[in-house]
């Protein structure tokens, strides 16, 4: 499943960076579901087969929080440190924004903490300017210009792992339950964004970035989990591998499937169709990449992937060589980003993936050798 989740970032990526050569992904919204799903399969593996008491929440809460801000706070330090670089050439940068007389002090706090806790990032793609200087509820869609405020984010895609902290939190409650109550939960989260959308919320932010809703796609992972462990030996063999090549065949087709449908909405043939394609088709996909070594350690880059791109996108906006030819531009985005990825997994994630062996074997109850050589791995994380 690790290419699947390097396939995912890499769309994302795609639609930042204006594509590569003629093909123009414009799938951002569908990776970032996916992933929920993804993450909810995962989220319910761990938790039934490594955290499986309650007195383990902690620990499942520590490991995800290693996982989560090592990277996030690696990051954050690079692209203040662009900033800062950018700031002293007078060329601008976000953190200029910070320094406007006009607007509000205690928004400016707010929002700098935001940039810290990453919990609570999504809630400004709701807010807007009230005129002053100061933050208000915005009335307009996110996808129509409805505000700015998330220029004030140093990482402004990271309000999805708002998300998935939220999830996290929640998780340890719900994906330890028998299948037809995570279903009901899951029923009651989708019934929520139907009768939101007849009510007219049906466009970004409420189509992909409000939690309420996209707990049901978290909870489509979990039951897909909860399926696959019922009988793994189903999984296996020729038809399930088959069946989960047709996910990655979908997300690349993605541009043709979605025709003239709008892509800030999640009522629409394409959205449904390929999403419910991944939550049925991740026992097979899990099946097929659960013992595979590679593919793991190849996951690993989608995180820091997703993370760093903006970043290099923008450096590489400086650089009229490389700019000045879209297929070079678009190739050197990804090149660079995969590679900034594998240094920061390489370097910065292996030492602290030691300790996180050290949460997990303490939830399952192993005993701590003396001198672990290399961390326990584990089949996939999200």
């Amino acid at each position: 499943m690790g290419h699947l989740r390097v396939l995912l970032a890499l769309v994302v990526v795609l639609q930042h960076s204006g594509g590569l050569g003629g093909y123009l992904h414009n799938g951002g919204a569908l990776a970032v579901q996916a992933f929920f799903i993804i993450s909810g399969f995962y989220m319910a593996l761990v938790l039934n087969e490594r955290y499986v008491s309650p007195q383990t929440n902690g620990l499942f809460w520590l490991n995800r929080g290693l996982r989560i801000y090592t990277l996030y706070f690696a990051f954050l330090a690079l692209y203040l440190g662009f900033f800062m670089l950018s700031e002293a050439q007078g060329d601008g940068s976000p953190m200029s924004r910070f320094f406007d007389p006009s607007f509000a002090p205690g928004d400016k706090i707010m929002l700098a903490l935001l940039n810290l806790t990453v919990i609570g990032q999504d809630v400004i793609l709701h807010l807007g300017w009230d005129g002053q200087g100061g933050l208000t509820w915005s009335d307009t869609p996110f996808s129509q210009g409805g505000n700015e405020v998330y220029k004030f984010m140093v990482i402004p895609v990271a309000w999805t792992l708002a998300l998935e902290l939220y999830f996290y939190m929640l998780a340890p409650f719900i994906v330890r339950r028998p299948v037809w109550q995570i279903a009901l939960i899951a029923a009651a989260a989708m019934g929520l964004r139907i009768a939101a959308a007849m009510g007219g919320l049906f466009g970004d932010p409420f189509s992909y970035r409000f939690f309420p809703f996209e707990l049901s796609l978290f909870l489509a992972g979990a039951i897909g989990y909860k399926v696959f462990a019922a009988n793994p030996a189903r999984w296996q063999g020729l038809g399930p591998r088959l069946f989960a090549l047709t996910v990655p065949l979908a997300i690349l087709a993605w541009p043709v499937l979605l025709g003239d449908w709008s892509e800030n909405h999640f009522f629409t043939p394409a959205r449904i169709g390929v999403l419910a394609l991944v939550a049925l088709a991740l026992p097979a996909v899990h099946g097929w990449s659960r013992n595979w070594r590679f593919d793991r350690q190849f996951g690993e880059l989608s995180y820091p992937l997703y993370l760093c791109h903006l970043l290099v996108i923008a450096v590489l906006a400086g650089i009229p060589a490389v700019t000045q030819n879209h297929w070079l531009h678009s190739l050197a985005i990804i090149v660079v980003s995969m590679t900034l990825s594998w240094v920061v997994v390489r370097f910065l994630e292996a030492p602290v993936e030691l300790l996180r062996s050290r949460i997990r074997r303490r939830a399952e109850g192993v005993e701590e050798p003396q001198s672990p050589a290399i961390a326990v791995p584990e089949p996939q994380r999200s």
